[in-house]
């Protein structure tokens, strides 16, 4: 089996990731993404955000649609793909 082919299905996602995602992919086509430094309620850590630009009248407003990953996700997280 090659390196890259999938040996099991990922779990399911649930509709709002769905629906960030779509919003990511609509942003990124249309040049509305900007990268944030913002800091997190639970732990007053700072994290980069991925937002989408949203258009208010004369202003932006940046929605937030992901947390960047910290560190190596290589080894913070499980393949999804494997056993």
């Amino acid at each position: 089996m090659a390196k890259n082919t999938v040996k099991k299905r990922p779990m399911a996602l649930r509709e709002g990731e769905k629906a960030n995602f779509k919003t990511l992919l609509q942003a990124a086509g249309h040049n509305d993404l900007c990268l944030l430094s913002a800091t997190r309620k639970s732990d007053g850590k700072k994290v980069a955000l991925v937002c989408a630009m949203n258009r208010d009248g004369e202003d932006y407003c940046p929605a937030p649609l992901a947390v960047l990953i910290e560190g190596n996700p290589y080894e913070d997280f499980d393949d999804p793909t494997v056993g």
